[in-house]
Parts: structure tokens; sequence; C-alpha cells
């Protein structure tokens, strides 16, 4: 089985993001700035939690790709999805960011 670089990781889990959303995965290029935003998008999510039995804190003696893999899993995400059946939050927050990242994954 081959290990997935850490870049394909992060690009899974943005993938998940949107996918917990209700819409089709994301397959942009990954670097600092989309790192920037996702981790930005994940505090905002984090904020609609009905319990916070998950804290993202970036953890700035990490690089910041690591620190992300590291505090941010599928049940995560996951948990995310379900905090009401719509995934509205999700939804607005994808709104809000979408183009950010597309852009981001641009440069």
């Amino acid at each position: 089985m081959t290990q997935l670089s850490e870049e394909e990781q992060l690009r899974e889990l943005i993938s998940l993001f949107y996918r917990a959303a209700g819409m089709p995965g994301w397959n942009g290029n990954i670097n600092n700035k989309v790192v920037d935003i996702f981790t930005r998008m994940l505090i905002e999510a984090q904020g609609y939690l009905k319990n916070n039995s998950w804290v993202f804190r970036p953890d700035p003696s990490l690089p910041p790709i690591q620190d992300l893999l590291y505090q941010v899993d599928r049940m995560v995400i996951e948990k995310m999805a379900k905090m009401n059946q719509e995934s509205s939050c999700l939804e607005f927050i994808l709104e809000k960011w979408d183009e950010k990242l597309e852009e981001a994954a641009k440069q």
C-alpha cells in the first residue's frame, strides 16, 4: 500500500469537507495559501459545532500542513457534517471561502 504525501492527505481532507457539505470534492493544488485558507475555514466551522468536543488550535511550532493533518481527520469533518442534517453551516462556509480557496490553489 502506498502512503499518501502530506499534500495528497490534505487535498483529501479538503475534498471531504466539500463532500460533507453536499458538493463535489476538491482537487486543487496544495500550497501555503491553501493551507492558510483551509485553516480559517476549519476555525470558522468549529464555531458552529453544537458541542465543543473538538477545538482546532493552530500550533505555530509545527509546519502548517503537518499541524492540520495532526489535528484534523476524517472523523472531525464527518462530525461537522452531522451538526445538522442539511450541513448548512458547511455550505455557508464554502459559499464564503470557495472562490478564495480556488484562487489560492492557482498561485
